[in-house]
């Protein structure tokens, strides 16, 4: 019973520390887009789209993202993280989008 709680106690931790954890490589899980975002721990965000690199500030705080756009303006939206999938939520033209990514590893 002890080695139960325990296993279940070290998850729900782990979940807690790991779940907010943006930094690294992300590929849209939509199948009609090749789209990667790398998050970096000094606040700057790559965008990979096709064959073109665009390059982001972002800020975080908790549960929300703000990325500066390159004309000055930026962009809230929401994300969440379970397990390896990455989904950020935000609203255009009224409408809610949401995009799903999953967390790729690097192989040096």
């Amino acid at each position: 019973m002890i080695n139960y709680t325990l296993s279940a106690l070290f998850i729900i931790f782990s979940n807690i520390i790991f779940e907010n954890n943006l930094k690294g490589l992300w590929k849209s899980t939509d199948d009609n887009l090749v789209q990667y975002l790398r998050f970096n721990d000094d606040g700057s965000l790559t965008e990979i789209i096709e064959n073109q690199t665009k390059d982001y500030r972002y800020k975080k705080s908790e549960s929300f993202i703000e990325i500066e756009l390159e004309n000055g303006s930026s962009i809230e939206s929401s994300f969440y993280i379970v397990s390896d999938t990455l989904t950020i939520q935000y609203f255009e033209d009224g409408k809610s989008v949401r995009n799903q990514y999953v967390r790729k590893k690097l192989a040096l």
